[in-house]
């Protein structure tokens, strides 16, 4: 019994903690659902889980870029852009959700988008590789838990 109510009042503290925090401290939540269209014409729905190089993914909330004239690299929430497009492979144009839009080299190390195809396969592309990226929806996330044979279940998504 004991167990079981450690268990519940985790799982209650996992799953109200999203819900219970201000909406500025959403920002850089990743999972996000994007169509990305390729530099061959080709398109095709992910959820993209991050960005990172070509060995590894490093950040799965942000995109660090420098704008033109500036030294310092700023990190892009990736759940603030709605479209990164006019790719090439110097910079990208990001455009935000608050309208605006800023031209950024995107770091080295950030160059790769991570992603899961809609079959559940994992995948990776250079940004060289891609035209633009329209970011749909964040990804829902479901958590489920049994009390007593009962399934229980709470969604996350916004």
């Amino acid at each position: 019994m004991k167990k079981m109510i450690v268990t519940v009042t985790v799982l209650i503290v996992v799953a109200g903690a999203r819900w219970a925090v201000p909406a500025e401290s959403k920002a850089g939540q990743s999972s996000i659902v994007a169509r990305m269209t390729l530099a061959n014409g080709s398109s095709r729905t992910v959820t993209l889980e991050g960005v990172g190089c070509s060995e590894a993914i490093c950040s799965r909330v942000a995109i660090r870029g420098i704008a033109s004239g500036d030294s310092r690299a700023t990190r892009t929430w990736l759940d603030t852009i709605t479209t990164i497009k006019d790719i090439s492979s110097e910079d990208a144009l990001f455009v935000l959700k608050d309208g605006t839009a800023r031209r950024l080299s995107v770091v080295h190390d950030n160059r790769f988008l991570y992603f899961v195809h809609q079959n559940g396969v994992g995948g990776k592309i250079d940004l060289a590789g891609v035209k633009s990226v329209e970011f749909l929806a964040r990804a829902s996330t479901r958590a489920f838990w049994t009390i007593d044979g009962t399934t229980h279940s709470v969604s996350g998504s916004d």
